[in-house]
């Protein structure tokens, strides 16, 4: 006779955690509980922080503003001059930076910004990092103060 997996879930604010196995062996993991919720909490602390970031930024822009930039025909310099801004201190999407751009009356095409963003990105004016709700994100490339 085989027995019934027994599951349980933990859910602290907008973080959940999933225990499965033989009942015994999780009501034993309990004991632990301290420890493994500590661990949760610090796993997801810089996803926390990201978010509170993110949403500050957008609570002081409003949101759909975006940073008034001068004109340029150059995209790389278009991508420079907003993330150089307060606005681009939070990572962006290209979405993001080509709404901003058009805000600003300046118009590419998404295969030329996408193009110039890797480029950038190669030159190591800028860094980027897959997320997994948003693609890649971009930020400027800040050279480590001696």
């Amino acid at each position: 006779m085989s027995k019934t997996p027994f599951h349980l879930k933990i859910r602290i604010k907008d973080v959940e955690v999933e225990i499965g196995g033989e009942r015994d062996e999780v009501m034993s993991t309990l004991d632990d509980l301290d420890q493994i919720v500590e661990k949760v909490k610090q796993a997801f602390n810089e996803k926390q922080k990201t978010t509170k970031t993110e949403i500050k930024a957008e609570t002081q822009l409003g949101g759909d503003e975006f940073p008034k930039i001068k004109g340029t025909t150059q995209c790389g310099e278009a991508v420079t001059l907003l993330l150089s801004t307060d606005w681009g201190k939070v990572p962006r999407a290209i979405g993001e930076l080509r709404e901003a751009m058009e805000a600003n009356a300046i118009f590419f095409p998404k295969t030329t910004l996408s193009g110039v963003l890797v480029w950038l990105t190669k030159k190591g004016s800028l860094r980027r990092w897959r997320d997994k709700k948003r693609g890649f994100l971009y930020v400027i490339n800040k050279e480590p103060e001696d």
